[in-house]
């Protein structure tokens, strides 16, 4: 996990109703209405949802795995397929040629098409991608690993959906003033350039 090793790339949001994440029992409980579902073996072209922060193949989430003190960790994963459009249509030509079919109109071709895109994403692995967050209970901020705005939108939009809250971005000028407040911003301000050499 990113917050323990590795990477950081944080976009700072903050969260008004920060008492509902004291709830434990009821946090885990919302988390696991909402888990991931693999697609390995499935025709699906993508699957949502929330995993263990540490073990992202465990299949349930447990308060432990989450609560850390004062912190609440969350991660989320995405998981996409995707069949070549080449490799489609090479399929089904040669489907029509060897069981010599005979496609009456183009109904029946994309229902061809489906059926056989459903058989190759059965074939096909997925591709996987985890979005960390942490939740500073104390501070009422969360904190997202990830600067892609798709894949924060769909943080966002799962977050919104599991817990029915929707953390509010804090753009870093106005965390500043949050922060240190007007006489600490222009404090920040007057401040000059310091180059130092060492000889």
């Amino acid at each position: 996990m990113g917050f323990f090793s590795g990477n950081l790339s944080l976009k700072r949001f903050f969260i008004e109703e920060i008492e509902f994440f004291k709830e434990k029992e009821r946090v885990v409980a919302n988390l696991n209405n909402f888990l991931f579902k693999d697609i390995e073996n499935a025709s699906q072209e993508e699957s949502i949802g929330w995993v263990n922060p540490l073990k992202v193949y465990d299949p349930l989430i447990k308060t432990e795995d989450i609560y850390y003190g004062n912190y609440l960790f969350l991660a989320l994963r995405y998981d996409t397929k995707k069949v070549s459009k080449v490799l489609l249509d090479c399929k089904v030509n040669q489907l029509i040629e060897s069981e010599a079919l005979s496609i009456q109109n183009n109904k029946q071709l994309k229902q061809l098409k489906d059926d056989i895109m459903r058989e190759l994403l059965k074939k096909t692995l997925p591709n996987p991608k985890v979005v960390e967050s942490v939740i500073d209970l104390n501070k009422k901020t969360l904190l997202l690993n990830s600067t892609s705005k798709k894949l924060g939108a769909l943080f966002l939009s799962l977050f919104e959906k599991t817990f029915s809250i929707l953390p509010v971005y804090v753009e870093p000028t106005v965390f500043s003033y949050i922060s240190v407040g007007k006489e600490g911003v222009n404090k920040l301000a007057s401040l000059t350039e310091t180059a130092i050499y060492d000889e």
